[in-house]
C-alpha cells in the first residue's frame, strides 16, 4: 500500500444516510475491495484526545501518559500519526491481500468524528462525502429506535444529529483535492449517472452494472 493513502477510499457520512446502500455499488469495480465498517481509526486515533474516550482503565490519565510519552521522544503528536499509519496500512494492506483488487474502500459512517484526523495522516486518500437531507436522518433514526425520542439523548445519536452535518461540511469546504460529494437522493434517483461521475471524479475506470449489486 502507498504510505500517503493513495490506494484508500473513505466514505464519509452520518449514519443513515445510505452508506451501505454506495458501499455494495461500489463493491462491485473490479478495482475496489471493502468489507462490514472496520472502525479501528477510531480507536487510534483518538488515543491522543483529552475527551470522547472511555474505558475500564482511566482514559482521561492514559491520555496524558500516551501525551507526555510522545512528546518525551521529541516526536510529539508526528510520531503518533506516523506510527497510526504504520498499523492502519498493516490492516488494510491484510484486507487487500486477500482480494485480487488494489483500493480499499473503508466504510464506517462516525469517522465524520476524525475525518480532518484522516487526512492528516493520510493525505493522498480519497474521500467520498455522502449527504442526505438532516430531515430523512432523524426519520431514519426514529425508525430504527422505534419512534423512542428519548433515545435521541444518547451522546453518539447526538453527534450524529449535530456534529457530523458541520464536520462534514467544514471537510467539504476544506479539502480541495481528491474528493467527491454525493448525494443520497440523487444515487437513488439515478445511480448509474451518479456512479459514473463519481468515478470520473476519481480517475477510475466507469463500469456498467453496479448499481445492481449483492451484499458484502
Amino acid at each position: 500500500l502507498d504510505e500517503h493513502g493513495a490506494d484508500l477510499i473513505y466514505l464519509i457520512c452520518s449514519p443513515r444516510s445510505g452508506s451501505t446502500l454506495l458501499q455494495y455499488m461500489l463493491a462491485g469495480h473490479p478495482r475496489i475491495h471493502t468489507l462490514p465498517e472496520p472502525w479501528f481509526m477510531l480507536h487510534l486515533l483518538y488515543g491522543l484526545r483529552p475527551e470522547g474516550l472511555s474505558a475500564d482503565y482511566d482514559a482521561t490519565q492514559a491520555q496524558r501518559g500516551l501525551s507526555d510519552y510522545v512528546s518525551a521522544t521529541r516526536g510529539g503528536r508526528d510520531s503518533y500519526i506516523h506510527a497510526v499509519r504504520a498499523a492502519a496500512l498493516r490492516l488494510y494492506g491484510d484486507a487487500l491481500s486477500h482480494s485480487s483488487k488494489d483500493l480499499f474502500l473503508d466504510k464506517t459512517p462516525r469517522y465524520y468524528l476524525i475525518v480532518e484526523d484522516l487526512r492528516d495522516v493520510f493525505p493522498e486518500a480519497r474521500f467520498i462525502f455522502l449527504l442526505r437531507n438532516p430531515l430523512a436522518v432523524l426519520a431514519s433514526v426514529l425508525h430504527t429506535v422505534r419512534g423512542d425520542w428519548t433515545a435521541l439523548r444518547r451522546s453518539d445519536r447526538m453527534h450524529d444529529l449535530l456534529t457530523a452535518p458541520s464536520n462534514i461540511a467544514r471537510a467539504i469546504a476544506t479539502f480541495h483535492r481528491r474528493t467527491a460529494t454525493v448525494r443520497y437522493e440523487e444515487l437513488v434517483q439515478d445511480p448509474d449517472r451518479t456512479l459514473s461521475h463519481l468515478l470520473t471524479q476519481f480517475e477510475l475506470e466507469n463500469i456498467s452494472g453496479l448499481s445492481t449489486y449483492r451484499a458484502v
